[in-house]
């Protein structure tokens, strides 16, 4: 594996890590000090990350407090995601039914 490859590595796993952290405190956010100490890292890499799941839409700033929280495009991965388990699991009724009435 490459540096690049760690570096990416280690990206990832911090993004993931904060949204991990800040989905628990989707109303009053976390600021960047609490972020570094909850992520165990430094500041400045919870600048970096908080950016780019900024650009992505996943996380925003409020500006008067310096606080970031996850947004709501971000919480709706969760909803498309049960409503996929949910097209699934009637998919499988409808295949069980299926088989049901041809046996």
């Amino acid at each position: 594996m490459s540096t690049d490859d760690t570096k990416t590595g280690a990206q990832a796993m911090r993004a993931l890590d904060m949204l991990e952290t800040l989905s628990g405190r989707v109303l009053d956010g976390m600021s960047n000090k609490d972020l570094a100490e909850a992520m165990r890292c430094p500041p400045p890499y919870v600048t970096r990350t908080a950016e780019t799941l900024i650009r992505k839409g996943w996380v925003e700033k409020d500006e008067s407090t310096g606080r970031f929280r996850i947004t709501t495009r971000f919480s709706r991965l969760t909803f498309r995601v049960m409503a996929d388990f949910d097209r699934a699991k009637t998919a499988l009724e409808q295949s069980q039914r299926n088989y049901t009435l041809s046996n």
